[in-house]
């Protein structure tokens, strides 16, 4: 497969119209690569995760691209679809494939609060870029041709989502966790010391070991073999549904587990008592068709240690760890969790310009010419002044305008005569409305007019400067007044979104709280199941289906359908249910002994009846003796019976017991659903 050229450094976009343009190619079918989009934070130019890391980390698997949050991301939110946009410092990764567009989910954004969160959300990306190059054929395509050339290494260590690995040719490779099984860890496949096998793509370094990779029929029959009816076993739940919840043993190697092999409540919701990727211990149990069923209602009832879970790989580590032990939280003295704001939420707005105010006002470049040398016009130079009236304030307003009143310049001294020369406080006032003429200069020569005293043309452009700086100063308050009130604005924005983004953690927290109250629940329903049984004021659990009248009927019914529902069709006939009869008390000892469900009792049958029970260690089945004593003789009756004992409870000292006899035939007695403490036959 050619690859097309992915660009090698990082891109940025610097206008609006940039941002559209990317919008638009992130949503064109046909494209070649992922893509990464790395917004910036508000009020900063570079963003929080290092664009340059992570497109040395994706080199050549995907473009790399910085968008500053602002007026651009606006325009690039506004031509992407809903729930798939990118601003105020989050990134995400764009796939090939474009279900990103229809499901956003697909496309996770990833956030970052601060610098210290470069790392975590770097390696958040560049598992994404992996696991969208691998389903783009990116990634791993020489492993489809048949003569592909294979490379042996052993692992030298596994670090987050790659594994380092020494290769045969005494060089280095890596291998990808997205390369592996993607919802398994994968430090939960390789281990240090295990050899692997794959094709090795020589620029990368990535070694890709998909080929040694088992399925989920070679997985089912490494867990057929491992797993031994009776076992308690490590399982991951997948899927929780309203009667049942999928559980895997392996991956691709899913058990439906239904609500009467989990609980005997029917008030109980399954989505509370069980939370997707949770490991549970399950027993295993005689199964139909597939082989492979489970119960849970007794797992946590046994001292059965789990069997370790399987290994994916040789040699390799068990895929699951068994769960850890929930924390014990101290009692909260207020039912208010206290509020802390730790983050700034992601929201795109304007960055105000905060220009100081000479910015504000163009200055001009006009000949100034300096009192003392008004007689030499070579004298007159260019240089930087202040504005102007007429820069200020415009050409002159016949009417100022309403709300804008014509300033007051004060009274301009006549000169006998009534006619004198225009000063530069005149233009001033003119050029603001305060006058609506000019002195006319026509008397200017006339000798009844005295002449200006010195220094005066000096003092009224003085004066004309002051009003110039008044209205500066004037238009500077006003300016200043207003950034003080958007500064306003904006500290009220920041707190707004530092609340949302407060609340978005204590969602957060909330979700893994709830996650480990559900595991808790469950775990305290068992316990209170068990407290219940043991004070015996639990209520026999009785079918609502009743097919025969009579209560033997109806049992051997039950029996018979457990049998064909439990033993897989293909063992039928090595497992068939040996003859069995009912002893005088044993209906009744079903109805009278309360605590233990109809349901658990007919299944124990059954594994009784197919000489599957000595062989499960949560039934512990023994022979029951004349005494306490472990020497005492078993007991036996005079047609040669031998009386045998099986737990249908344990870890209880009021557990119930099932006691039956064992004809030397090779059928059997039913005798009593009894109490731990009671041992008679």
């Amino acid at each position: 497969m050619t690859e097309s050229r992915v660009p090698a450094r990082v891109l940025r976009v610097a206008s609006e119209d940039q941002a559209r343009e990317l919008a638009a190619a992130l949503q064109r079918p046909g494209r070649n690569q992922p893509v990464v989009v790395i917004s910036t934070p508000a009020g900063r130019d570079v963003p929080y995760v290092d664009p340059k890391r992570v497109l040395d980390d994706v080199a050549g698997l995907a473009e790399v691209v910085v968008i500053p949050t602002g007026d651009v991301s606006w325009a690039f939110s506004s031509g992407m679809p809903p729930d798939t946009q990118v601003y105020g410092g989050a990134s995400r990764v764009y796939g090939t494939d474009l279900e990103w567009v229809h499901h956003p989910r697909r496309s996770p954004l990833h956030f970052a609060y601060s610098a210290d969160e470069d790392e975590r959300v770097r390696e958040r990306l560049v598992g994404d870029v992996m696991r969208f190059a691998v389903r783009a054929g990116i990634v791993g395509a020489p492993r489809s041709a048949p003569d592909a050339a294979t490379t042996e290494g052993k692992v030298l260590g596994v670090l987050g989502t790659r594994a380092l690995i020494s290769t045969e040719d005494g060089g280095q490779a890596t291998v990808a966790e997205e390369l592996v099984f993607s919802d398994v860890a994968l430090a939960r496949v390789l281990a240090p010391g295990m050899r692997v096998t794959g094709v090795l793509d020589p620029a990368r370094r990535l070694l890709d070991i998909r080929g040694m990779l088992p399925d989920a029929d070679a997985l089912r029959r490494v867990v057929n073999a491992t797993y031994r009816v009776g076992h308690v076993v490590l399982g991951r739940v997948e899927v929780v549904e309203p009667d049942a919840v999928r559980i895997a043993l392996a991956p691709g190697v899913v058990v439906r587990v239904r609500r009467a092999e989990i609980t005997g409540n029917d008030l109980d919701l399954l989505s509370d008592l069980f939370t997707p990727g949770e490991v549970v211990a399950a027993r295993r149990v005689p199964a139909p068709l597939d082989g492979l069923a489970l119960r849970l209602d007794d797992a946590d009832e046994t001292e059965d240690e789990p069997v370790p879970a399987i290994a994916l790989l040789a040699d390799g580590p068990p895929w699951l760890e068994p769960p850890p032990p929930l924390p014990i939280e101290p009692p909260r003295s207020s039912l208010v969790e206290p509020v802390v704001i730790s983050r700034l939420p992601l929201v795109p707005r304007v960055e105000s310009s905060r220009l100081p105010l000479v910015d504000l006002v163009e200055t001009r470049r006009v000949p100034v010419v300096e009192p003392a040398e008004t007689s030499d016009p070579s004298l007159v130079e260019l240089v930087e002044t202040p504005p102007t009236p007429a820069d200020l304030f415009g050409p002159r307003q016949s009417d100022p305008g309403p709300g804008r009143p014509a300033p007051d310049t004060g009274p301009v001294p006549t000169p006998p005569g009534g006619q004198r020369a225009p000063t530069p406080g005149d233009v001033a006032a003119w050029h603001a409305g305060g006058h609506d003429a000019l002195p006319s200069p026509t008397s200017f020569a006339s000798s009844d007019t005295p002449a200006e005293p010195p220094g005066k043309a000096a003092r009224d452009l003085s004066l004309s400067l002051d009003a110039a700086r008044a209205q500066v100063s004037a238009l500077g308050k006003e300016l200043l007044d207003d950034k003080v009130k958007r500064h306003q604005v904006e500290l009220e924005v920041d707190r707004l979104l530092g609340r949302v983004g407060e609340l978005t953690e204590r969602l957060e927290r909330s979700e893994r709280r709830a996650e480990q109250q559900a595991t808790a629940l469950r775990k305290a329903r068992q316990e209170a199941a068990r407290l219940r049984r043991r004070l015996g004021d639990a209520g026999v659990e009785v079918p609502e289906d009743r097919h025969f009248v009579d209560d033997e009927e109806q049992l051997r019914f039950e029996v018979l359908s457990e049998w064909a529902r439990a033993i897989p069709a293909a063992e039928k006939a090595g497992r068939p249910l040996a003859e069995y009869a009912l002893g005088s008390r044993f209906l009744a000892s079903l109805t009278d002994v309360e605590g233990v469900s109809r349901d658990r009792v007919v299944w124990t049958l059954v594994m009784v009846l197919t000489g599957l029970a000595p062989g499960m260690n949560g039934l512990q089945v023994h022979r029951l003796r004349t005494g306490a004593g472990g020497d005492d003789p078993a007991r036996h009756r005079d047609d040669g019976a031998v009386c045998w004992r099986v737990s249908l409870q344990v870890n209880t000292p009021s557990a119930r017991r099932l006691h039956y006899w064992k004809l030397p035939g090779g059928s059997y007695e039913l005798s009593r659903v009894v109490l731990h403490d009671d041992v008679e036959p």
